[in-house]
């Protein structure tokens, strides 16, 4: 299995990669750094719904979706996913947009608890 990682201007760790691993990635994320509230578990559900939600987006011609944020969890800085993209290029993808606060070395480290490959990739701004 294989995932891309882009680092976007701002600080912001991207990865994309399959809906499966994606949800596992998120989950061990979650425990790892002990945050996430209500963005992963909306997160989660689209993922899981994923046909539904690329639906969505087509129709609405939006290219990300954004899970709910409980403000309490902004405030706490409790919150881990910026947005998602989900891709269909003959095989189901998810970009994941993780919030400032993750550090990509933990990102990184998670992946490759999973036995993920990592494909770095330069994001043009």
């Amino acid at each position: 299995m294989k995932a891309q990682l882009t680092k976007f201007i701002g600080g912001y760790v991207a990865v994309t990669l399959a809906p499966d691993k994606a949800i596992e990635l998120i989950e061990r994320l979650r425990e790892r750094l002990g945050k996430g509230g209500e963005d992963v578990d909306d997160t989660i559900r689209m993922i899981k719904n994923f046909d539904v939600f690329y639906e969505f987006m087509r129709k609405k011609f939006k290219e990300f979706l954004t899970p709910k944020k409980n403000i309490s969890d902004m405030i706490r800085a409790n919150v881990m996913i910026d947005k998602i993209k989900l891709i269909k290029n003959g095989e189901k993808l998810v970009m994941i947009i993780f919030d400032r606060s993750v550090d990509e070395k933990d990102v990184v480290e998670t992946l490759k608890e999973m036995n993920v490959e990592i494909e770095y990739v330069e994001h043009a701004s």
